[in-house]
């Protein structure tokens, strides 16, 4: 069992892992939320910028949209994101909701509303990507052909974004998966150049000897 979690658990300080389990039991718990709170927590593309531009993306349309929003949570974790740096988590954390709200703001031309963390979710798996590529290439090549697929494919003029629409009881907004991704890998981008100029105590994935022996 012990060798069996090893295999599983990325090899990160259990204070990570601890931190990563509250955020998802915050998320889960924020999806229950009663309709007329959430309504004052969704972003409206129709009004300016707010508070909405961060907390639309941690509510969600209903605890089964929250549930299948932690679980992609956890996948990510588990295959990449749990190897990012905290600082460089936190900045995600804060930067992607907004980014992503101003991508929406700006391309959306009628009114609409949106809620949920899968657009945050794309950022973070586009950061852990680009991580990833000092850690283990040709994992970080499978991946990285895995969500550029996804996101070429939701961005198709005849991609149908109702698949989900009986389940969650919305669309599935495929711009917030596109702004997410390019956010999340600017982000990481940036930091990483920063990590190299030895700016602002940036750690950088080069000098991780220990994930890098464990991915050969």
């Amino acid at each position: 069992m012990n060798a069996w979690l090893s295999a599983l658990v990325p090899a990160q300080p259990l204070y990570k892992h601890v931190v990563f389990a509250l955020f998802c039991v915050l998320v889960l718990a924020l999806g229950f939320l009663p309709e007329t709170a959430v309504n004052y927590l969704e972003l409206r593309t129709s009004s300016g910028l707010s508070y909405r531009w961060f907390s639309a993306h941690y509510v969600h349309l209903g605890g089964l949209h929250a549930a299948m929003n932690v679980a992609g949570i956890c996948v990510l974790w588990l295959l990449v994101v749990a190897y990012l740096p905290l600082r460089l988590l936190a900045i995600l954390l804060l930067v992607l909701p907004f980014s992503i709200s101003a991508g929406l703001f700006v391309s959306v031309a009628e009114s609409s509303s949106y809620r949920g963390f899968s657009g945050a979710l794309y950022g973070f798996f586009a950061a852990g990507i680009i991580w990833h590529w000092w850690l283990s290439r040709g994992f970080c090549i499978l991946l990285g052909a895995f969500l550029l697929g996804k996101i070429v494919m939701e961005q198709l003029p005849g991609f149908d974004n109702t698949y989900l629409l009986s389940s969650i009881g919305g669309l599935v907004a495929v711009d917030s998966h596109l702004f997410g991704a390019i956010s999340g890998s600017i982000v990481a981008s940036v930091y990483l150049i920063c990590a190299k100029l030895g700016l602002l105590g940036c750690n950088a994935p080069w000098s991780q000897s220990e994930p890098i022996q464990a991915k050969q």
